[in-house]
């Protein structure tokens, strides 16, 4: 009785065989793109990473770097024991004459400024006179000597 009841119900939904093979078909391409991912994405052997973690250099340590984090300030501690040419770099010159003329000057490995005749380039050094390739910087402008500073040599040129 039961089964005869059954019988008699009638399925109106029939599905349409395309529609089941076409989500088929984008399931197993899903599944197999997914397989494929994992795959490509497999750890490499560990003598590989190994070898890779071993081949990359640390960069060298600039302890002056740090020295001038900490608060340091290693431009007076290292002018006492440089020399005076040692101290400034000549980067440029505009040489109207020895009494006139200008210098770009880098004062302990700060950045150049430029500098006049007369003007002072330190508290006790002053631009005494500027040359083509040269300058000379002294205590005041009547005195003789004191440093010469000279630009560095083209290169190219003998």
């Amino acid at each position: 009785m039961i089964i005869a009841a059954m019988q008699s119900l009638s399925v109106h939904s029939s599905p349409n065989p395309w529609l089941i093979r076409l989500v088929t078909f984008l399931l197993a391409a899903l599944a197999a793109a997914s397989i494929g991912y994992w795959v490509l994405k497999w750890p490499a052997p560990a003598s590989t990473a190994q070898l890779a973690l071993q081949d990359t250099a640390t960069p060298p340590i600039d302890s002056t770097k740090i020295a001038q984090l900490l608060g340091a300030n290693p431009s007076a501690a290292g002018a006492a024991t440089q020399t005076p040419t040692e101290r400034f770099q000549l980067l440029g010159v505009i040489a109207v004459g020895s009494r006139s003329g200008s210098a770009l000057i880098a004062v302990d490995n700060a950045p150049a400024k430029p500098y006049r005749v007369g003007e002072p380039v330190t508290d006790d050094l002053l631009l005494q006179s500027v040359k083509a390739r040269s300058v000379t910087l002294a205590a005041n402008m009547q005195s003789s000597g004191g440093v010469t500073l000279e630009l560095p040599p083209v290169p190219g040129t003998p």
